[in-house]
């Protein structure tokens, strides 16, 4: 390990200095050289000194198989290609304090997962997250005025991003290669948008712009180069879309044969089900007991469903489907899409009605016997 003659400057580390996946820095140390620790393959978790307020370019360019790393509250400058190549860096917290993160700060940094983006930064530089390929989700913070050029380029995972209110530029390429990336809402108030800013976006199928100005909608679709203004959607329509898909999930949860249990309580057998409940006694013995099961109101199973929704098998299957659709552009695509959904609602519903009667046919009308374990009281 090589240090600065003043001993607060980490000059350059070797993999030589690296024991067990990691290395100990002196305490006194307030700065990392630029490509101190360039290719040190075998570090793998490191905790920098709580002095340190300076890292040079490159500092950890390709640690290939460094996975954690703890930035002390003085740093405030992430600076170019710092973490470059760090390919088995999962996740990383980066202190209130970073205002900067530079070019190619997190280049092919193909397992970062989460990163959260300090309040006090105002550019996502040139290539900043460039092949973050592992990258899913990302949120940008109010003070973001700029997506330079690559920014997020090849973050081929990436799926959801939101982009501040004041954001004025997305340079060229910003998006390039974000194959996953479905929709994306445009503030108003953007000035510019590189015609390359979303090429080979192949799954964006919604470009949202969050304005209920006529004018300005108008204003920012001709920002996009051509072949993307088709894609646009306003933040009024979007409104009355998201209202109606609410409608139409609620209609499927206000029907109380969606509920699996319905059958079971409104079943019309010669004998009725029963159910074998098994409870503690006071002396902490089980103990089972017969109870016949009677029909439940309706009021119950809609209730429930309001409870339950996310394991409800149809809610998820039309949710699901919901999302998948293309979301209309135009009042004439959004009559259509009423009448599209409108329809696999109802289908799901009749699905769910038929098969509740299932339930109470002839072939079923068997005495129905099950196992419940109340709940500890």
């Amino acid at each position: 390990m090589q240090i600065s003659s003043d001993g607060q400057t980490l000059v350059r580390v070797r993999d030589s200095d690296i024991d067990d996946g990691s290395c100990q820095i002196p305490a006194g140390i307030t700065a990392i050289e630029s490509w101190a620790f360039i290719n040190c393959t075998k570090l793998q978790t490191l905790m920098l000194p709580a002095g340190l307020t300076a890292i040079g370019h490159g500092a950890f360019c390709g640690c290939t198989g460094l996975k954690t790393v703890t930035l002390p509250a003085g740093v405030t400058t992430i600076g170019e290609k710092v973490f470059d190549g760090c390919s088995s860096l999962k996740t990383i917290t980066l202190p209130a304090g970073v205002t900067t993160i530079g070019p190619y700060a997190f280049y092919n940094c193909r397992n970062l997962q989460k990163i959260t983006i300090p309040a006090g930064v105002t550019i996502i530089d040139i290539g900043a997250f460039c092949d973050c390929s592992s990258l899913k989700t990302i949120t940008l913070p109010a003070g973001v005025t700029t997506i330079a050029t690559g920014a997020f380029l090849g973050c081929a995972n990436l799926q959801t991003i939101t982009l501040p209110a004041g954001l004025k530029t997305i340079d060229k390429m910003a998006f390039h290669r974000c194959s996953r990336l479905q929709t994306i809402t445009l503030p108003a108030g953007i000035t510019t948008i590189d015609t390359r800013a979303f090429t080979h976006c192949t799954k964006l199928t919604s470009i949202i712009i969050a304005s209920d100005d006529e004018t300005e909608v108008a204003r920012i679709t001709h920002l996009l180069p051509e072949e993307l203004r088709s894609k646009v959607i306003s933040k009024r329509l979007l409104d009355e879309i998201t209202h109606f898909q609410e409608e139409q999930l609620a209609r499927l949860l206000n029907t109380p044969q969606t509920n699996r249990l319905y059958g079971f309580f409104h079943a019309k057998s010669r004998s009725v089900p029963m159910a074998i409940f098994t409870e503690k006694d006071e002396q902490g013995v089980e103990q089972q007991r017969e109870q016949k099961c009677s029909k439940l109101p309706s009021d119950i199973f809609l209730h429930f469903n309001q409870l339950t929704k996310d394991d409800n098998p149809y809610y998820q299957q039309v949710q699901a489907a919901i999302k998948r659709e293309p979301l209309p552009k135009t009042p004439e695509e959004f009559d259509a899409y009423k009448a599209h959904i409108g329809k696999l609602v109802t289908r799901h519903i009749d699905q769910a009605i038929k098969q509740a009667r299932h339930f109470n046919a002839p072939c079923a009308a068997k005495e129905v016997t099950t196992t419940m374990c109340a709940p500890a009281v």
